[in-house]
């Protein structure tokens, strides 16, 4: 299947082809189709699978097959979880939308509000927001979403984890009676995502899962690397930085302390490196990608406000100081290394107070981890070994202690069985 194939405008199409997009992945191919023909969607997929498009093409369709804009509401409206995506998102539909003659702009939190108030009054055919900012925008009675009859929320799992559940029912409150939704989410297995998908989209909404959203990408390399002490961690972290095949490298820590901390011990290397936090305000935060995108730094070390929403191309290496607290975004930052199918190569430092993570994150990807070894640098202490579970004491009732029993024989056995899977994996 090519573009051609596809229910677009021709004008659309000859913009995808001068862009170089030729043929649809798998979640373009799936989504594009029931979107266009008036769909809700809820849908998963990825990452680097060429979702933002997937919803960004049926979007423009959309504002094409209206009548011109005569107001100063927006007719399609993107909500991202953070400033990074949303910028990232009007990156790939600027162009676009320039070369049809359509006009979008993005609404996002740490950016003066007079700016954003001449924005909103000017009017776009297409808005790409986070809700927090826009809530506030509305709050001073500066935003009309009257007209944005097709809206699209776009990692919802992160919606949810930032906290953006009622923000994003408020703002839905805000679009017309009749408007079409899009929800994008990395997994669609939550409770969460089924009650915010119960709430946004109407009953009949298609469901699109492409593939298993539990891997990363098979051009990626991952390793675990075992740290006995912070001095060992800093030693591997040394010889792991200043490897020769690094073209660029994006480092995650768990704190905007340790950012600042590891941002000084890289330049003290001689190696150019900045930061970026969620506390950063947003002219840093977007110089800081901008130098990365330019070549002018070699590394980023950064909290997770990186870990989704950054399409750097020159991202070589992904580098995990601290393993995250959810094994998703384990995923998600694995997805900022090898973009659009290159090499890409993952390494995790591992100490002992994070190890109970490695297994967590085995669980979810439903493989083990590779180990590495460097050369001098090697571990002195054996890998932890994961807590048993210890044995409920049985009940003084004959009848209670049977049943009792069987049930822990039920448990045995069942937790057997992912181990199998993992060995057939």
């Amino acid at each position: 299947m090519s573009f051609l194939d596809l229910d677009l405008d021709l004008e659309l199409q000859q913009q995808l082809i001068e862009t170089g997009f030729t043929e649809p992945t798998a979640i373009q191919r799936q989504a594009i189709p029931a979107i266009l023909d008036g769909q809700d969607l809820l849908a998963t997929a990825p990452t680097g699978s060429g979702k933002t498009l997937a919803y960004l093409l049926p979007a423009l369709q959309h504002l094409l097959d209206q009548p011109p804009r005569e107001g100063a509401s927006p007719r399609a409206l993107v909500l991202a979880p953070t400033r990074e995506l949303a910028s990232q998102i009007l990156r790939v539909a600027a162009p676009l939308c320039e070369a049809l003659g359509l006009v979008c702009a993005q609404v996002v939190g740490g950016v003066p509000y007079g700016n954003q108030k001449q924005l909103l009054e000017d009017g776009m055919d297409l808005l790409v927001a986070t809700p927090g900012r826009l809530l506030e925008l509305d709050e001073k009675a500066w935003l009309d979403l009257s007209d944005a009859s097709f809206a699209v929320v776009d990692e919802a799992d992160r919606m949810l984890d930032l906290g953006f559940q009622d923000p994003l029912k408020a703002v839905a409150s805000l679009l017309p009676l009749e408007h079409q939704t899009l929800m994008f989410s990395a997994t669609l297995e939550s409770d969460a995502i089924a009650n915010l998908a119960g709430a946004l989209l109407r009953p009949d909404a298609a469901r699109i899962a492409v593939s298993e959203a539990r891997a990363v990408a098979g051009h990626i390399d991952h390793a675990i690397l075992r740290a006995d002490n912070e001095a060992h961690k800093l030693a591997l972290f040394k010889a792991l930085i200043t490897d020769p095949g690094i073209d660029q490298a994006l480092v995650f820590v768990a704190s905007r302390r340790q950012v600042e901390q590891w941002v000084a011990i890289v330049r003290d290397l001689g190696i150019m490196c900045d930061g970026l936090h969620g506390e950063m305000g947003q002219g840093e935060r977007t110089l800081h990608i901008k130098q990365l995108r330019r070549g002018r730094l070699k590394v980023l070390i950064a909290t997770d406000v990186a870990s989704r929403g950054l399409d750097l191309a020159r991202i070589s290496h992904v580098i995990n100081l601290n393993l995250p607290l959810k094994a998703d975004t384990y995923v998600h930052r694995a997805g900022r290394a090898g973009r659009d199918g290159s090499a890409g190569t993952v390494w995790s430092i591992v100490d002992t107070p994070d190890w109970p993570k490695v297994g967590r994150i085995e669980r979810y990807l439903k493989q083990a981890l590779p180990r590495l070894t460097l050369k001098g640098l090697e571990p002195s202490k054996s890998e932890p070994q994961a807590p048993r579970k210890t044995k409920k004491p049985k009940s003084k009732t004959s009848g209670k202690a049977k049943s009792g029993k069987k049930a822990t024989a039920r448990g045995t056995a069942s937790a057997k069985k992912p181990a199998g899977k993992r060995k057939t994996a």
